[in-house]
């Protein structure tokens, strides 16, 4: 297949970016809710949800990969532990909530629920903790490496 140069100026290929970015976030998002309906309604077996749970993984893996790699973050989020901590608490109280209506909706145990819940609550918490602070140290030596090489780029000239 022979690829054509682009048709679109500056601005069209900037809108265009802007779309398919909206695209992707939706696309993300869209995936995720599918995966807590189905496990809520009690369709959440690997059979049913498998598949969206490996296009997600496969979108995650390539977006944090490639943002890192290009020393990108995010637009409006740091990269410091304030942030790690909220998103971390934020992804706990979500699973930890869900789990815990499922489980009471199961077994109607307010006990075994709350249970549930805190289990749920402080593993997801202290993994997607880990996971960011891990993130987010990859991403600032990354960061600092492409700045010094920009650095040395720009005596050079």
């Amino acid at each position: 297949m022979k690829l054509h140069k682009s048709n679109l100026d500056e601005m069209q290929e900037q809108k265009l970016l802007k779309i398919e970015h909206t695209c992707c976030w939706i696309a993300f998002g869209g995936l995720l809710a599918a995966m807590y309906i189905q496990i809520a309604i009690g369709n959440g077996g690997i059979s049913y949800i498998g598949g969206e749970c490996i296009v997600l993984l496969i979108m995650s893996v390539y977006l944090v990969t490639d943002c890192i790699r290009n020393g990108i973050w995010d637009r409006r989020l740091k990269p410091n532990v304030k942030t790690n901590l909220t998103l971390s608490l934020t992804a706990g109280l979500l699973l930890g909530g869900i789990w815990s209506i499922i489980s009471y909706r199961n077994y109607h145990k307010l006990i075994g629920s709350i249970a549930i819940f805190a289990i749920i609550f402080i593993s997801v918490t202290f993994l997607v903790l880990a996971v960011l602070s891990a993130l987010t140290a990859i991403y600032q030596q990354k960061k600092k490496q492409l700045d010094d090489l920009a650095e040395k780029e720009e005596h050079e000239q």
